[in-house]
């Protein structure tokens, strides 16, 4: 995921946020795609479905497999970044009427769609889900980062060496050298 799409606040030009929202579903996807590669290549299939994560909806935790895949196979995808438009979605997983759900948002509609950015969260179902699906997208990255990237790094040594050492630069022109990379 493009970290400036995550902390940048959304703006009142519809094609540029549908277009950003494009980029980091499309971003969303590889990495779920890489991620999966990655497990199976190391041979944490097993640790990648125990891992467990809490959800943004009522329903019960999924693991981490569940998550990649039924990203990587969705058939509904949305990301909310905006709170105006994420307490709408709220009010419509709570079930009400049609009435009762525009009664229930009628201050949202009538304030700036794009005004007040949040943590984002991702809208997903795919034909093997229990129905629409909602999670945090930092707390589904934190948890991978913690519990399968964590013990890919405690179970290959190999990555515990200095991988600049050959390269002749100090530590902080080699940070400058990956930022770059990664930036790009």
């Amino acid at each position: 995921m493009r970290i400036e799409y995550a902390t940048s606040n959304p703006i009142l030009i519809n094609e540029v946020n549908d277009r950003q929202d494009i980029l980091a579903a499309d971003d969303l996807i590889d990495f779920c795609i890489h991620a999966r590669r990655l497990v199976d290549n190391m041979d944490l299939r097993d640790l990648l479905y125990q891992a467990k994560m809490e959800t943004s909806d009522t329903k019960a935790p999924l693991s981490l497999g569940q998550i990649v895949g039924y990203l990587i196979h969705h058939d509904v995808l949305m990301i909310f970044r905006c709170g105006v438009r994420f307490r709408m979605l709220q009010k419509w997983i709570k079930g009400k009427t049609r009435d009762e759900f525009f009664k229930d948002v009628e201050v949202e509609i009538q304030e700036t769609a794009f005004s007040e950015p949040i943590t984002p969260h991702i809208l997903f179902q795919s034909d093997r889900s229990d129905g629409l699906r909602l999670i945090n997208l930092v707390t589904f990255l934190k948890t991978f980062s913690d519990t399968v990237l964590l013990e890919i790094l405690k179970s290959n040594h190999w990555l515990e060496d200095d991988l600049f050492k050959d390269l002749d630069m100090t530590e902080e022109d080699a940070r400058r050298v990956f930022y770059r990379m990664v930036k790009s």
